[in-house]
């Protein structure tokens, strides 16, 4: 692996665990809020001052909770939206997953009938997991086979290009 790969395993790491650690702290915010609907009220009084709010928002995250997860409920309070917090996690999560998905083109001269699609999928969950997200194209141009891009990973299988690499093999020029 060269050194930007590393890099960006690094990075992608790295943001992995952050994002973890501060969706775990606000779940567990929006449990405690489930569990003791009087919180959800005492830390969002208009009535009270933040400062007599902080502790009870404070008490609802972890002792080690990263100072944007603070912010957050914080946010959501002073706006009375603390009952958002598991709606806003949940989503969180859900964008987390569609961001593990793998992008897969997958390119044909013709539409693939559902049994082809299906046992495309299968195999490209095979070799890639599961989670794909597969869009299809229809380029006639290729005359056959198919172009299958998963991520930056390109399999071309079109005729287009067989027979444009059987051409130069061959010493075919265009003109000839």
């Amino acid at each position: 692996m060269d050194a930007p790969d590393r890099v960006s395993s690094y990075a992608q790491a790295f943001y992995e665990a952050a994002l973890e650690r501060w969706l775990a702290a606000l779940e567990g915010a929006a449990a405690r809020l489930a569990a003791d609907p009087s919180l959800l009220a005492r830390g969002q009084a208009e009535s009270a001052d933040f400062t007599q709010r902080q502790p009870i928002l404070d008490g609802l995250l972890p002792a080690d909770a990263d100072l944007p997860v603070r912010n957050v409920v914080y946010a959501l309070a002073q706006h009375g939206d603390l009952a958002l917090a598991g709606d806003i996690a949940a989503a969180l999560r859900q964008r987390m997953r569609r961001a593990e998905a793998a992008v897969v083109e997958v390119i044909s001269a013709i539409p693939l009938t559902d049994a082809e699609r299906q046992a495309l999928v299968a195999r490209l969950t095979a070799e890639h997991g599961a989670g794909l997200d597969v869009h299809y194209k229809v380029d006639p141009a290729i005359l056959g086979g198919l172009i299958v891009r998963v991520g930056d990973k390109l399999m071309d299988g079109s005729v287009a290009t067989k027979l444009a690499a059987m051409k130069q093999a061959l010493g075919v020029t265009m003109g000839d």
